[in-house]
């Protein structure tokens, strides 16, 4: 048998043992991760968390997405409610 995994998925079967080099990965990975985060949510934490350091404009949507899923966990909700934070204070001292 041959099994074969997508990379999102690869990364959530490795993660936290081993874990990617975050920097790396597309964006697109980053963004399906955070969408995933049912499969593995200190990943989809640690990918938004990227997403936010790359500057995207996803980063913040997302966040808010997750602030209304019922099954994202407290620690996730509190990264997505920081990054929103952070977020508003850089518009505000812009």
């Amino acid at each position: 048998m041959n099994l074969t995994l997508d990379k999102k998925r690869a990364i959530q079967f490795c993660y936290p043992e081993i874990e990617p080099n975050w920097e790396e990965l597309p964006e697109d990975i980053l963004i399906e991760l955070v969408l995933d985060y049912d499969n593995e949510q200190s990943c989809a934490t640690s990918a938004l968390y990227e997403l936010s350091s790359k500057n995207n404009p996803k980063a913040v949507e997302l966040a808010e997405w997750l602030l209304t899923e019922k099954n994202s966990d407290e620690w996730l909700k509190k990264s997505a409610t920081s990054i929103i934070d952070r977020r508003k204070n850089q518009h505000e001292n812009n």
